[in-house]
């Protein structure tokens, strides 16, 4: 009986052409690998890809936002290999966090992931993080260890003063609520694990040894060290009371096609994402849209975005 290959994504690991040159991976990983496998999708979008992971069983899908935004059509891609069309249902700008939902029929091979507990974790716990880097077919296991909590601060300046100073320069260009909103999302948690990830685990799950999610992959500076977004986040925005954003869809080519997303509150504040870089080209972030000013913007730590 032929052994099914079991994806380890390792720093500078190439995809092989041949699966028996994949890396040997441990027991507890291969483990993990069956049972979650069924819960990982594969987001693509207009241009690129990124990851998710179901989170019920009426076809929601856990990701990041900068993964989907800028992008009119989403295609779940389910562990089989079938894909179905799907929707942004909720969203959340601040903590870079979105739930998409598939559109019809909900397949019945896609396993919901258990939600566990980030504040669980110590210091050099196993965790294991899931995706499809670099928009690959094959699902990648990344074994790693959790070492602390931080912020969104704690990343920018870890970039150093240069970033630091380009950030200041931004948030002093903006509206006082603009300036209001970043900061806030300058101090949201987040928590560092070395695990290795790559373009295109945006979105996917972190998970503990017994399979529940911790955080979703969202930073990473490529070098094994990597930060999430606490599960926590997660279920605040799965049990949201008044939706930040509302989505209008139309049916172009027997595709839902996004037209248009509002923020259902009032004031002077950015349209979302309009002064953030969300869109990869050439290995760099840049605005999907220029500003009321026909100038686009900087990010600041946007650019470490998987």
């Amino acid at each position: 009986m032929t052994k099914e290959i079991i994806h380890e994504l390792k720093p500078k690991l190439d995809p092989s052409d041949k699966d028996n040159e994949q890396p040997e991976v441990d027991a507890v990983s291969r483990k993990l690998f069956m049972d979650v496998a069924p819960s990982i999708v594969k987001i693509n979008l207009d241009d690129g890809s990124g990851s998710g992971f179901a989170i019920d069983k009426d076809g929601d899908i856990a990701t990041d936002a900068h993964v989907v935004l800028g992008s009119k059509h989403l295609t779940v891609v389910t562990s089989d290999g079938k894909s179905y069309n799907a929707k942004i249902k909720a969203l959340d700008d601040l903590n870079d966090l979105a739930i998409i939902k598939i559109d019809g029929e909900v397949p019945k091979t896609l396993k919901p992931l258990e939600l566990g507990d980030s504040k669980t974790l110590k210091p050099d716990d196993n965790v294991w993080g899931f995706g499809h880097p670099n928009g690959w077919d094959p699902m990648y296991v990344s074994p790693g260890y959790f070492r602390n909590t931080e912020s969104g601060q704690d990343v920018l300046n870890a970039e150093g003063q240069k970033t630091q100073d380009n950030a200041k320069k931004i948030l002093d260009k903006m509206t006082p609520k603009e300036r209001e909103e970043s900061q806030a999302e300058l101090k949201r948690p987040m928590f560092n694990a070395l695990v290795n990830i790559q373009h295109g685990s945006s979105g996917g799950p972190i998970v503990d040894r017994a399979g529940k999610v911790v955080g979703i992959a969202d930073l990473s500076n490529l070098d094994s060290d990597s930060d999430f977004t606490p599960v926590e986040t997660l279920k605040a925005l799965m049990n949201e009371k008044t939706p930040k954003f509302t989505f209008n869809y139309k049916t172009i080519d027997n595709k839902p096609t996004l037209t248009d997303i509002t923020r259902t509150t009032v004031g002077d504040y950015r349209p979302p994402f309009e002064d953030k870089l969300i869109v990869q080209k050439d290995d760099k972030f840049v605005n999907p849209k220029p500003n009321s000013d026909g100038k686009t913007r900087d990010g600041y730590y946007n650019k470490l975005f998987l």
